[in-house]
């Protein structure tokens, strides 16, 4: 939710408006609060002022009348925003009121309704609006003859002699001229009448246009008096908010103000992909109302200034995202190419467009090389067409936008990476914490339980008990080591030894542990290895804990009935370790995901027990540091297939601890490989390992090419450096007890 922004409150009896500005208000943290009348209204403020963030009256319900009161009643209280929601019957000039502004473009009706109405009218226009002739053209359009003024001195007395010269005059009698007489007529001096609508450039503040106002109703009282301005509305209406200035807003605009009320300094610089405000700059009049009018057409803000001075003093940092400049700026103290500097020292992000004189040649060349070493956007030849300017500006406004869309982009990035690296540090903190502060007395709970057990065998009940502790202690024990173990994987710590591989060994210790599960759970278990494999290198206890990972998981997702299978597929350059069930298998679309941290199907989460979903991933990055690789194939509803990959080893394998040198009766040792005193002579070959199950001679493995005198892999000596798996950071100690893995 939102934070608390305050209070509107809204002066109408208009349900609908109320219900279609509540919603809008609540996202924003604003309360809106309806009151019928204006003396209800006055009650508020006085009452609870402080919490008030705006007062807004809908004259589409209130009558235009209560303006003045409410303009009254704003002077009690400044430090509050005034919003009128005005609508085609409030701003008509037939209905006399105080100064009301106008947005640009006019209203829909309006230039009809100044062309029916009998009252003078006054439009006080900003600069740019003058300086194009925009408004005086959209009032001829429309059929109202317009009365154009530079400044609005003498604007009173300009008044006062058009409604003397409109006065109805009485009849003169007397002696006629000796034209008069010729003609038959009265003599009469005729005052020009110039036309009841005046547009006057006003380039002052809203509160100067409000004193001018009230002094033209003194000497006019029917007049009616107008601000237009040719900024956004939206913009204009925050710009006003934030100065506690008066705000009008058309009614149909009701449902933006909260965005208006809650803008921050953010929005000014903002700029839409579509739109943009433009300093349009240049000493020839005709040339600032033709190409002011167009792109004030194609929807962009236009401000004029006629020259460089000019326009300096009214800029501002981010007040303009473009400036179309022509470089013969009135003779003044700046050049075309000085001026656009000093513009990109005070903003950098401004595009600008220079307006090149076609003649002299010499001179459209220099503008043309000055907008390259100066990197502006683009060179136009005088005289400049609409449409040409307008492509322009496009370009070069969609450039601005995706600069600093990248800009923004990238501190967000940036931002985000900060988080990351905060919550990753935060994680690594937590890991290692419960490695040694949960680990250590889980160990001691486990093994106090096992006691428990043993002595309480004459106890039934009480031994339930103890057994129920020591199962809850293992699972416990296994998912903080799988968080041990990713801690390991993620800091770069996890340690690999690797060394002579039986893999066949490894899968049998697998099976006798699995078999038991499989028998509880009446699932078929087989398991498919051929008679021999080629010599491969690894760490039989983390390839037993990838082998126990898929056979757990195989077990864990097929139901009673189904079929887990381990199988070992012997290849020219690798070994091929599958486990294939007949389970739940995984959707098409969660293939992908399936070696994240923590990430679980929605099959699976039914169906899991325990578990933070890290075994696979825990198990390919242990095939990855052996060289190898794990893949998955998998139907919804079918079943699914783990396997991976260990390359055959081509060359002997280092890192085998000394202390195992006894252990390996197959392994001989060349000469010179050992110190000489204590050399130890090679056994027979045909000695079986402890471990292998199959006959020494092993008849039926199929014939490889021969192979004359080749002896078994060699150790080299001792202290030689270890060999590291591909991916690999370190050795991990031996693990004296394979977990038992339930993902």
């Amino acid at each position: 939710m939102a934070e608390d922004q305050g209070t509107i409150l809204l002066i109408t009896t208009d349900r609908a408006l109320f219900q279609d500005l509540a919603p809008a208000a609540a996202s924003r943290g604003l309360k809106l609060v309806a009151v019928a009348s204006l003396p209800e209204a006055a009650a508020q403020l006085t009452s609870a002022a402080g919490a008030i963030s705006a007062l807004v009256v809908d004259f589409g319900r209130e009558p235009v009348s209560e303006r003045e009161a409410l303009l009254a009643l704003r002077q009690q209280a400044p430090q509050i925003p005034f919003v009128f929601l005005e609508t085609n019957a409030s701003i008509s000039p037939d209905t006399p009121a105080p100064l009301r502004r106008l947005p640009w473009p006019l209203p829909v009706g309006f230039a009809d309704q100044v062309r029916a109405t009998d009252r003078p009218v006054v439009m006080l226009a900003d600069k740019t609006l003058f300086a194009t002739a925009a408004l005086p053209l959209a009032l001829q359009q429309a059929g109202v003859q317009t009365v154009s003024l530079e400044s609005t001195t003498g604007l009173v007395e300009f008044l006062h002699d058009q409604k003397q010269a409109r006065t109805p005059k009485p009849k003169q009698t007397g002696l006629k001229s000796f034209w008069g007489r010729l003609s038959g007529e009265a003599d009469t001096q005729d005052v020009p009448v110039l036309g009841r609508v005046v547009v006057a450039m006003f380039p002052g503040f809203v509160s100067d246009a409000e004193g001018l106002d009230r002094r033209i109703r003194e000497v006019v009282p029917e007049a009616v008096c107008y601000h237009i301005s040719s900024l956004d509305a939206g913009r204009a209406a925050a710009a006003a908010i934030k100065d506690r200035q008066l705000v009008s807003l058309l009614r149909e605009q009701a449902g933006r103000l909260p965005e208006y009320l809650t803008a921050s300094g953010e929005s000014d610089q903002a700029q839409s992909k579509g739109g943009g405000r433009i300093l349009l700059v240049d000493n020839f009049k005709p040339t600032l109302a033709a190409l002011g009018q167009a792109l004030m057409g194609a929807g962009y803000e236009v401000f004029t200034a006629e020259s460089g001075e000019e326009a300096l003093q009214q800029f501002q940092a981010g007040a303009y995202h473009l400036a179309v400049i022509g470089t013969a700026i009135a003779y003044a103290q700046h050049s075309g190419a000085e001026f656009a500097q000093k513009l990109r020292e005070r903003d950098p992000d401004m595009r600008i467009i220079f307006m090149v004189d076609r003649y002299p040649l010499q001179a459209a060349l220099q503008g043309v090389s000055q907008v390259v070493e100066l990197g502006l956007d683009d060179a136009l030849l005088k005289p400049v067409e609409s449409s040409r300017l307008i492509f322009s500006v496009q370009r070069a406004l969609e450039r601005r936008f995706l600069l600093l869309e990248n800009v923004r982009l990238l501190k967000e990035i940036q931002e985000s990476n900060r988080q990351l690296a905060q919550l990753n540090d935060f994680q690594k903190k937590f890991f290692a914490m419960v490695a040694h502060d949960i680990k250590n007395p889980l160990t001691a709970i486990m093994g106090y339980s096992e006691v428990l057990g043993m002595r309480l065998k004459a106890n039934p009940g009480e031994l339930k008990y103890a057994s129920h502790i020591h199962s809850a202690a293992k699972t416990l024990n296994t998912l903080i080591s799988d968080l041990v173990d990713l801690a390991a994987i993620e800091s770069g710590k996890l340690r690999v030894e690797i060394g002579a591989l039986d893999l066949l060994a490894v899968i049998t210790e697998v099976r006798s542990r699995i078999e038991i599960v499989a028998g509880q759970r009446k699932i078929d278990f087989a398991v498919e290895t051929p008679a021999a494999l080629p010599p491969l290198a690894g760490d039989p206890a983390r390839l037993g804990q990838v082998v126990q990972n898929l056979c757990t998981n195989a077990m864990q997702y097929t139901k009673e009935g189904g079929k887990v299978t381990v199988r070992v597929e012997a290849a020219p350059d690798k070994v091929v370790v599958s486990v294939i069930d007949t389970g739940i298998g995984i959707a098409a679309a969660d293939l992908p995901r399936i070696w994240e941290r923590f990430f679980q199907t929605e099959e699976a989460k039914k169906m899991r027990k325990a578990g933070f979903g890290l075994g696979l991933k825990i198990a390919r990055e242990v095939v990855q540091m052996h060289g190898g690789e794990m893949g998955i194939e998998s139907q919804l509803g079918v079943g699914s297939r783990f396997f991976f990959f260990l390359p055959v080893r081509t060359a002997p394998v280092a890192a085998v601890p000394a202390a195992a040198l006894e252990s390996l009766p197959s392994l001989t040792v060349p000469p010179g490989s050992m110190p000489a005193p204590t050399p130890k002579p090679a056994q027979p070959a045909s000695t079986p390992k402890p471990a292998q199950p199959a006959p020494a001679p092993k008849p039926a493995q199929p014939a490889p090419p021969p192979q004359p005198a080749k002896p078994a892999p060699t150790i080299p000596p001792r202290g030689a450096p270890p060999v590291k798996p591909s991916g690999g950071t370190g050795m991990l100690p031996p693990l004296t007890d394979p977990p038992r893995r339930e993902m």
